[in-house]
């Protein structure tokens, strides 16, 4: 179902894979919609216990897309340096596949304290009062990942 690293040298290693998306902040959520017409929405997220969680309003395109297929995909680029002299770019990045389901109860609050943890960890009480003030303003999302890949080109932070 998943296709092969067309360049498997330029593979990162499952923790290599982990690494960045523990370590970022935004990714593109990739869905499509009932027509068929793919969109893609950049978004801050928490890569948390093997998942991708992010939040949004109650509705809106990308929801409406979920609710039509939850089956997704999320890119995260971790470094993109472009090398003029060599026509190339040293990068590092990871795509995620999944499906996409709305969390509700303890888990939606969990999500959401979870982003605020890793997001905003200096604000923790004010934080937890926002999520109490949001809770019926605010949806959280979970991508349950079936298959991640990892790939760097080589360079500072690269795989040589």
């Amino acid at each position: 179902m998943f296709r092969e690293m067309k360049r498997g040298k330029k593979r990162l290693s499952d923790e290599g894979t982990q690494a960045i998306l523990e370590a970022g902040d935004y990714g593109i959520l990739s869905t499509v919609g009932e027509d068929g017409t793919p969109y893609g929405i950049p978004l801050n997220y928490v890569f948390h216990d093997g998942r991708i969680i992010f939040h949004c309003a109650p509705s809106g395109h990308k929801l409406d897309n979920i609710a039509h297929c939850s089956r997704v995909s999320f890119c995260v680029v971790a470094q993109a340096d472009i090398v003029p002299e060599k026509f190339t770019t040293r990068f590092q990045s990871v795509v995620a596949f999944g499906t996409a389901r709305i969390l509700e109860g303890d888990e939606k609050k969990e999500g959401l304290l979870t982003l605020v943890r890793r997001l905003c960890p200096d604000h923790i009480p004010a934080g937890e009062t926002y999520i109490n003030n949001a809770w019926d303003k605010t949806t959280v999302v979970a991508v349950d990942i079936a298959h991640l890949s990892g790939k760097a080109a080589p360079g500072p932070g690269g795989r040589e």
